[in-house]
């Protein structure tokens, strides 16, 4: 199943979120469980099936990278961010200063001036890898987008960190 062909929208990187919103509602209400309570088991079950394809090929598409991974695939490119991440050293040696940032912010009881620097770099690297990534999709560069999306998954990974370290932070003070 493509999911863009289930969503109608253009097999394309940069698509249209609301017309895929308004593609998925309408299948929701089309392939929803609760419409089949009284069919048979059978169709019921295959309802279901349908309506966790819907689900999945929503989410994969709405989400930045995970519909990127998936464009890869359709172009018949199998990658995992983790697996190229780690084979990108020089990557992970050029950004470890970012976790020792990290660390100093909790030793530091997540200065504010210093969490708001903090905060802004990770989303500026974010929104950089974002552009790149579109600009490479035009020019179907994949090679130099499978390395951009595993980047893109350490700055996500490092600002869900950032929140969760955060956040903990928090609930200890109060």
């Amino acid at each position: 199943m493509n999911y863009f062909r289930l969503f109608n929208v253009p097999e394309e990187f940069k698509i249209n979120k609301k017309l895929l919103s308004e593609n998925f509602y309408k299948l929701q209400l089309k392939f929803h469980p609760d419409l089949f309570i009284n069919d048979s088991k059978l169709k019921r079950k295959i309802i279901l099936e349908k309506s966790i394809e819907i689900n999945k090929g929503y989410k994969t598409l709405k989400d930045f990278s995970s519909r990127a991974i998936y464009l890869l695939f359709l172009n018949g490119i199998k990658t995992k961010k983790e697996s190229v991440l780690l084979q990108n050293n020089d990557f992970l040696i050029k950004y470890f200063s970012l976790h020792e940032e990290l660390d100093n912010l909790k030793k530091n009881n997540f200065d504010k001036i210093q969490l708001n620097n903090f905060e802004n770099k990770i989303e500026k690297k974010i929104l950089n890898c974002k552009n790149i990534v579109e600009m490479e999709f035009e020019k179907k560069k994949h090679d130099k987008i499978i390395k951009l999306i595993a980047k893109l998954s350490f700055f996500e990974k490092l600002q869900d960190n950032l929140k969760k370290a955060y956040n903990t932070y928090l609930r200890q003070i109060n």
